[in-house]
């Protein structure tokens, strides 16, 4: 993350703290500088002297070691646990119904419920032994169905692997809330995101912008996602999620197959793609991608 968007989510950090919204002016004081600033308000704010103050204060990289060392003997954690934080996200802000809910499901033990917003929480599980990467995924998708049986709402979760120490969960929260900005904005049919499995999202997302207008223009005839009608899209969608395979992809879509083959021809005339080859389905696929990107963050 570079130090612009680092000033930026410090922003809104103190936003959601305070309500209030601050911006910053021209300045002389340097990006480090005015990063140092921004966490020490954070910190200001926050009440470490709770368990819960505690641990998001740790995971927004806001404590000195000393600070982290005192709030471990303060609190009486496990310092020889291994500490898996997941990421939750909702659409909507939590309900006091929703919190309640939380609580009853996943206080108990050693996890912790950590605020970050009023959109996102931090489920921070402390774990004996560590696990498999199947075990990891088996864990987040029996949270994931508890959480949407028993509250009724539907949630984006991003996890990575468990870490050894607290010195590591501020990299270990970035790295999740990193994967759910990700996965949010490259994969919206998805609803859990492992910070090792992001694909193709990932390179695109540490492109600068002026790289990815780049591209659309020389391989996609400057056309935009929103330049398209959602029939277009939805069938560039099914067809490469259908491996290219023609017949599949008229099954999935209940089409003919004259049809189907009618609308590629007109894909191609709009994008000069054809998508029924490999390689010309990846440039679709990739020029798309961007283009959704460059919409999140117009």
């Amino acid at each position: 993350m570079d130090k612009n968007q680092q000033i930026l989510d410090l922003l809104e950090q103190l936003h959601s703290q305070t309500g209030i919204d601050f911006s910053i002016r021209e300045t002389d004081v340097d990006e480090e500088a005015t990063i140092s600033v921004l966490k020490n308000m954070l910190h200001a704010g926050y009440n470490s002297t709770s368990k819960e103050g505690f641990w998001r204060s740790l995971l927004l990289g806001i404590l000195s070691q000393e600070e982290i060392l005192q709030g471990s003997h303060r609190f009486h954690i496990d310092k020889d646990s291994l500490f898996f934080p997941i990421f939750v996200a909702a659409k909507q802000p939590f309900s006091s119904t929703e919190q309640s809910i939380f609580s009853q499901l996943f206080l108990s033990g050693a996890d912790s419920i950590i605020p970050i917003d009023d959109c996102h929480l931090v489920i921070l599980r402390q774990l004996k032994q560590p696990l498999s990467e199947e075990d990891m995924l088996t864990m987040v998708k029996n949270l994931q169905n508890t959480v949407e049986t028993e509250a009724m709402i539907s949630i984006n979760v991003s996890y990575d692997q468990p870490c050894s120490s607290l010195d590591a969960l501020p990299g270990n929260f970035l790295n999740i809330s990193t994967a759910m900005e990700i996965g949010s904005t490259f994969y919206p049919t998805q609803h859990i995101f492992w910070a090792h499995n992001l694909g193709m999202g990932k390179l695109i997302y540490h492109l600068p912008k002026e790289i990815c207008e780049e591209y659309i223009k020389d391989h996609f005839r400057g056309i935009r996602v929103d330049d398209m009608d959602e029939e277009t899209i939805h069938t560039i969608f099914v067809f490469l999620e259908s491996g290219l395979n023609i017949a599949e992809c008229a099954r999935k879509l209940f089409l003919h197959r004259n049809t189907l083959i009618y609308r590629l021809d007109k894909i191609q005339k709009l994008t000069g793609l054809d998508i029924r080859k490999f390689d010309d389905a990846m440039t679709c696929k990739v020029a798309m991608m961007m283009s959704n990107y460059l919409l999140q963050n117009d």
